[in-house]
């Protein structure tokens, strides 16, 4: 049976994790090699950030912004055909249907949602975080859902190259991908709102953690991601 061609269903699908559509990050190159060799098994995935916010930093026109197709979820669903996939995002995506895949609406900024979407979730195979892209989102989303990674699972989280103006709104903490370089040296996570035995769980549970850049021709800041290993 023939492999799909990731970057290629990204284009035809119209996510800009593939090469042709809107910022052209390039990710599914990278993301096909990881994935390949457990494609076909059943478990559970799940992706923050449904649908590009058009531009806006305001979170009440995010909230509400319409849509109307979950590009990157199709993807995933063509490429891991057994597998679950759990779709969060701020704006209501529940008119969407499709089989194996489930909404969970979701405020990175929240906390206690973060946990309750833990709660309800088995162990999770994937977590692609792709939504804001502000630090204090990234970081405590990572917090609360590292947990539950399955053992030699993945965690990425997509655009450190960016913090959007929105972040001047939150509590302040350090650029994520700051954070994750100084991760990969001193295994200390510099995350100042978390309490010390949160800071503790994940060091010690985080197998490995380092920034993906596409090269080309360059150290290309656009492409970045951190990856973190489950247990």
């Amino acid at each position: 049976m023939s492999v799909p061609n990731l970057t290629k269903r990204a284009n035809a699908l119209g996510t800009d994790k593939g090469d042709e559509v809107g910022d052209t990050h390039g990710y599914t190159g990278f993301y096909s090699f990881l994935f390949e060799e457990f494609r076909h098994e059943p478990f559970t995935m799940v992706e923050i950030g449904l649908q590009h916010g058009n531009g806006s930093l305001d979170p009440d026109l995010l909230v509400g912004r319409k849509v109307d197709d979950i590009p990157s979820i199709k993807m995933w669903l063509e490429f891991f055909p057994k597998a679950e996939i759990v779709g969060c995002d701020i704006a209501d995506f529940s008119a969407i249907k499709i089989d194996r895949f489930r909404f969970e609406r979701l405020d990175m900024g929240n906390a206690v949602a973060l946990e309750r979407l833990a709660s309800s979730l088995p162990p999770v195979r994937i977590i692609i975080e792709d939504a804001s892209h502000a630090a204090y989102h990234q970081q405590l989303a990572l917090a609360k859902l590292f947990p539950i990674v399955e053992p030699g699972g993945f965690y990425f989280i997509e655009d450190l190259h960016t913090t959007h103006a929105i972040a001047a709104r939150l509590p302040p903490c350090n650029s994520t991908e700051t954070v994750v370089e100084k991760f990969t040296q001193t295994r200390q996570l510099d995350i100042p709102f978390l309490t010390a035995i949160e800071r503790r769980n994940l060091e010690t549970t985080i197998r490995k953690m380092f920034i993906h850049r596409n090269d080309k021709g360059g150290v290309n800041r656009w492409t970045m991601k951190m990856v973190g290993f489950g247990k």
